[in-house]
């Protein structure tokens, strides 16, 4: 069993650069931390809607990296809207004992 944290966050439409940039800047930082595990991203650009889930080994490791992180993006985010960004964390559960089925999206 791991955990994951899913961030969602809005910039508004046309904002994909921002989005990027943004997105590339934290992966950096999440891969440096203790217990990572992956990151996937996910982007809607015609509403300005994005979110990213980072995989943890445990739930403390999860808990520890969002104290150190999201102050640092809400801190980011300012300086492209006023929307603030929401959180939450998962237990992450598989159907199967296939370990190689999440390889393709974390990095294990």
């Amino acid at each position: 069993m791991y955990y994951a944290r899913l961030i969602h966050f809005k910039l508004g439409p046309g904002q994909r650069q921002v989005a990027e940039k943004l997105t590339k800047e934290f992966d950096k930082l999440t891969r440096k931390m203790y217990g990572f595990r992956g990151n996937v991203y996910f982007f809607d650009d015609p509403t300005g809607e994005y979110r990213a889930l980072n995989y943890w080994d445990t739930k403390d490791d999860a808990e520890e990296a969002h104290k150190v992180l999201f102050p640092q993006f809400q801190k980011e985010l300012l300086n492209y809207t006023n929307e603030k960004p929401t959180y939450k964390f998962f237990e992450v559960f598989e159907a199967t004992d296939d370990g190689d089925l999440l390889s393709s999206h974390i990095g294990i």
